[in-house]
C-alpha cells in the first residue's frame, strides 16, 4: 500500500470512528485558549489555526473507544493532552530558537522569547486546572508521570549536546522519555476511561510507547530527505540546532575516521552555512544513515501492533494498527 493511499484510509477511518469527538475536542480547545488578556488571545487564535494531525487525541479517543468507553470524559482529556504537547512544543521551539513551526513562523519568530515561554506556561496551566475538575488520581499520575520524564529527558538532551556526544542507546533514551512516554500516556489514559484489566491497560500503554518511539525516528529522518513543505521545517533543522538524532549517528559510525571527525568539527560550530548543513545531509544518505533509523523505526512500529493483539479483533484495533504503520511511511 503506498504511503499516500494508507494516509487517505487512515483519514477515513479514523473519521468515521472519533470524527465527531475531534470536533469537539477542537471546540473544546477554542474554549480553554480564550482569555481576557489580548496577548494571550492573539497568540492563541495564532495556535489554534496552526493546524497538525492532532495524533494524541486521537490516540487518546481511539484507546478509549478500544476500551469501550462513550462519553465526554475523552473529549475533556483529549484536549487536556493537546494543551500541554503545545506546550511542549512552544517550549521546545525557544530553546532551539526554532524559525518554524508546520510551515510557518514559530510562535517565538512571531512574538518573542518572553511571551512565548509564558503562553507556554499559561497552556500548562490551564490543562492541569482540567485535570483537578476531572478529578481522576490515576489520570494525573500518568500525565504527571509523563510530564517529569519529558521534562528530565530535555534536560539530558541538552546534556548531551553540549558535551558532543550521543550514543544510539542515549537517543532511544531521549525519544523515549521524551515523545514516546507521552503518547504512551495518552493510550493509558484512554485505557483507564474504560475500565480494562490491568494486562489490557498495561498493552495499551505499550503500543502508545512503541508508537511513540516509531513515530519519532522516523520524524528525525524526514528532516535529512524530506520535502520541506510538507514537513513544516527547515530542512536540516536538527543539523543547525547541533541534535544528534539516529540517521546522524548511525552514519558516524559507518564514516571513516577522516568523514566522521569532519562532522564532529562542524557541529561544535555555533551555526552551520547551508553548504556545510548540505555536506552532512548527504554524507548521511551516502552511509545509508537513514535507511538505518527507517528500518529501526520500523521495527518499533511492529512490536506497537504486536501490543494489540490482546484484544480481539475491532474498527479501533485495526486502526491503531494503521496509526503505527502510518507514522513510520508518511510522505517524504
Amino acid at each position: 500500500m503506498r504511503t499516500r493511499s494508507l494516509e487517505q484510509v487512515l483519514k477515513e477511518r479514523v473519521w468515521n470512528l472519533v470524527g465527531s469527538d475531534l470536533e469537539e475536542v477542537e471546540t473544546e480547545i477554542g474554549r480553554e485558549l480564550s482569555s481576557p488578556v489580548p496577548l494571550i488571545q492573539e497568540m492563541a487564535g495564532y495556535i489554534a489555526t496552526a493546524g497538525g494531525k492532532r495524533l494524541r487525541p486521537m490516540l487518546l479517543l481511539l484507546a478509549a473507544r478500544l476500551a469501550g468507553y462513550r462519553g465526554p470524559r475523552s473529549i475533556r482529556l483529549a484536549c487536556v493532552v493537546e494543551l500541554l504537547h503545545t506546550a511542549t512544543l512552544i517550549h521546545d521551539d525557544v530553546v532551539d530558537q526554532a524559525p518554524l513551526r508546520r510551515g510557518r513562523p514559530s510562535v517565538n519568530a512571531q512574538w518573542g522569547d518572553d511571551a512565548s515561554v509564558l503562553v507556554g506556561d499559561h497552556l500548562y496551566s490551564k490543562s492541569f486546572a482540567s485535570l483537578v475538575r476531572d478529578n481522576d488520581p490515576r489520570v494525573m499520575e500518568t500525565l504527571a508521570r509523563a510530564t517529569v520524564s519529558m521534562t528530565e529527558a530535555e534536560v539530558f538532551q541538552l546534556e548531551r549536546k553540549r558535551e558532543g556526544l550521543t550514543s544510539e542507546a542515549d537517543y532511544v533514551r531521549i525519544i523515549t522519555q521524551k515523545t514516546a512516554s507521552f503518547m504512551s500516556a495518552c493510550c493509558r489514559i484512554g485505557a483507564l476511561l474504560g475500565g480494562l484489566s490491568e494486562a489490557h491497560v498495561d498493552a495499551l500503554t505499550r503500543y502508545g510507547l512503541d508508537v511513540g518511539v516509531a513515530f519519532q525516528i522516523s520524524d528525525d529522518s524526514l528532516d535529512f530527505v524530506a520535502d520541506q513543505d510538507r514537513l513544516g521545517k527547515a530542512i536540516g533543522a536538527d543539523l543547525r540546532e547541533g541534535k544528534r538524532t539516529l540517521p546522524l549517528i548511525a552514519t558516524l559510525a559507518r564514516a571513516t575516521a577522516s568523514e566522521a571527525e569532519r562532522v564532529r568539527q562542524l557541529l561544535r560550530r555555533r551555526t552551520l552555512p547551508p553548504d556545510e548543513i548540505e555536506e552532512i545531509r548527504q554524507l548521511v544518505i551516502q552511509h545509508d544513515g537513514v535507511d538505518y533509523a527507517l528500518a529501526r523505526a520500523h521495527a518499533y512500529a511492529q512490536a506497537a501492533k504486536q501490543d494489540l493483539e490482546v484484544f480481539s479483533p475491532s474498527e479501533e484495533r485495526e486502526t491503531l494498527g494503521l496509526i503505527a504503520d502510518f507514522v513510520v511511511d508518511r510522505d517524504r
